[in-house]
This record gives C-alpha cells, sequence and structure tokens, in this order.
C-alpha cells in the first residue's frame, strides 16, 4: 500500500472531474448527444440474434449476485494477507460508489432524445452506468487487494473485465457510451478516495516498522512494468488475431468499421479508460504492499 496517501487524492480528482466533462458532454453539447447515439447504433447492428444470450451472459457479471461474491472473496484475499483495515476498507468503497451511482441517475435523470437508427429514443435516467460502477469497482479493488507481485495480473484481468461489461452494454442497447464511461469514473473516483484513506490509516496504526514496505513486499517488484508490457502485447496481438478472424468470416466487416466511426471511437474510448484507470492504480501502489 502506497505510504503517501496525498498522490492518490489528486487522481481521484481527476477522475471526477472526468466524470463531470463526460456528463456535460453526453447531456449538454450536441454533439456528443450525436456520437452517444451513433455509436450504440452501430454496436448493436453487429450484435447477432444467435450472441444475445452470451452477451447478455457478459453483462450479467456485473450484477448484484457477482458483487457480493467478489466482494467476500477480495475481503477474505485481505485478511489472509493480514490487511484488517483493506478487509474493511474494500466494502466500504464496494458501497459507497455503488450506491451513488444508485443515487445519482434519478437525481440526474433527464430524457435524453437519441436517435437510433432513424428512431428517437428517450434515456431518462441511465447515467452513470450501475454495471460499469459495479465492474469497475471490483476490477480495482481487486488491483488494490492484489499483492505487488499479482497487482499486474489483477489490472489486466480486471481492465478486460470491466471492459467486456461495458461493451456488452451498450451492444444490448441498455446503456449509451457515456453511460459507462461515467460508471468507470465514479467506481474510479472512489476507489482512490478508500486507497488514500487507506494508506493514511495503516501509517497511523501500524508501528514505523511494520509500516515500512518489507523486502519482496514493500515495493512492486522490478519486474511487473515488465510484466503488464508483455500482458499488453498479449492482449494487443489477441485482439489483432481476433480482428482479423472476424475479417475473413464476415468480408463485409471492413467496409461496416469504415463507414462507423463512432463505434470506433466509442470502443477505443472504453477500452483506453478501462486500461488506463486500472493500470494507474496499480502504478499509484508501486511503492507499498
Amino acid at each position: 500500500m502506497s505510504r503517501r496517501p496525498f498522490t492518490l487524492l489528486p487522481l481521484a480528482l481527476a477522475c471526477a472531474l472526468g466524470a463531470l466533462a463526460v456528463w456535460l458532454a453526453a447531456f449538454a453539447v450536441p454533439v456528443g448527444q450525436r456520437l452517444d447515439g451513433a455509436a450504440m447504433a452501430a454496436f448493436g447492428a453487429v450484435v447477432e440474434t444467435r450472441l444475445q444470450p452470451s452477451i447478455q451472459g457478459a453483462a450479467g457479471l456485473a450484477g448484484l449476485l457477482p458483487l457480493i461474491i467478489v466482494a467476500a472473496a477480495l475481503v477474505c484475499v485481505a485478511l489472509l494477507r493480514g490487511r484488517w483495515l483493506m478487509a474493511a476498507t474494500v466494502p466500504v468503497i464496494l458501497l459507497a460508489a455503488n450506491l451513488f451511482t444508485q443515487l445519482a441517475k434519478p437525481s440526474l435523470a433527464h430524457p435524453r432524445i437519441v436517435e437510433l437508427s432513424g428512431i428517437q429514443g428517450t434515456y431518462p435516467a441511465s447515467w452513470p452506468s450501475g454495471h460499469s460502477t459495479v465492474a469497475m469497482s471490483l476490477a480495482l479493488c481487486a488491483v488494490l487487494v492484489a499483492g505487488p507481485r499479482l497487482r499486474p495480473y489483477a489490472a489486466v484481468l480486471g481492465a478486460a473485465y470491466a471492459i467486456a461489461v461495458g461493451y456488452s452494454l451498450v451492444a444490448l442497447g441498455w446503456h449509451l457510451p457515456s453511460d459507462v464511461l461515467g460508471g468507470y469514473l465514479a467506481a474510479a473516483t472512489f476507489t482512490l478516495l478508500g486507497a488514500a484513506a487507506l494508506a493514511r490509516l495503516e501509517e497511523l496504526h501500524l508501528q514505523p516498522s511494520t509500516a515500512a514496505p518489507r523486502a519482496g513486499r514493500g515495493a512492486i517488484v522490478p519486474g511487473a512494468p515488465r510484466s503488464l508490457g508483455m500482458l499488453a502485447v498479449a492482449g494487443l496481438t489477441t485482439f489483432v488475431i481476433c480482428g482479423l478472424a472476424l475479417l475473413a468470416r464476415h468480408p463485409g466487416a471492413a467496409g461496416y468499421v469504415s463507414s462507423n466511426p463512432a463505434a470506433i471511437l466509442a470502443a477505443a474510448g472504453i477500452a483506453a479508460l478501462g486500461a488506463a484507470l486500472t493500470a494507474s492504480l496499480m502504478l499509484a501502489l508501486r511503492s507499498g504492499r
């Protein structure tokens, strides 16, 4: 855990300001509203009927039951590591982030009229996405709980999980891309605040000899950034292979992609933000255990 808790606070502030910027773009900027609708329409157009159950299953991975199960598992991991303050903080982070989302949605409710394939649809209370908040808060808490050696892997797997949930929500038409981005940023804000509070509490309650990082546990291992880079390259390679396979099976996909830049922009934005948030937390914790 970082022994410089105030280094986490600027990141939390940046995430909060980012969420505000996304909300303004989605609700007050006509260009942002058009991009939202165009991206959702393009996402939905490529979803085949036979894939609907699988996509709904991916979205369901961020439901209430998975939240409870994974939260309990994270608490157990923290206790096994002897981090009782962390075990107490993780449920607070998850509860605060997801309670905020559920309260913010009706409070910020505004009937956004979005045109989808020539048909106007209304999204009255969908920002920020609750499922996206669940997914990203679990992903970030997994990075927080994981030991230094496992944090790069937790960051990559957590990002993949959150991104998959985000894509499924847009593809199913449950949420607009801006809803997903808002959920990610809300989860990151509360996780970073919780991580900063945890760092400060551990400084106050642990003895100096115990609070100091131990060899092998105190700092992230030198090979961790390299491992993260290797995993990122592996993920990019997998993405390219899957893309080539899609083009081979559906030759018209290339033309569809080139004619729907909004979908590409939204997909890239969701993926980039999901990866950036988990990686940022991992790097912010690199000086702790």
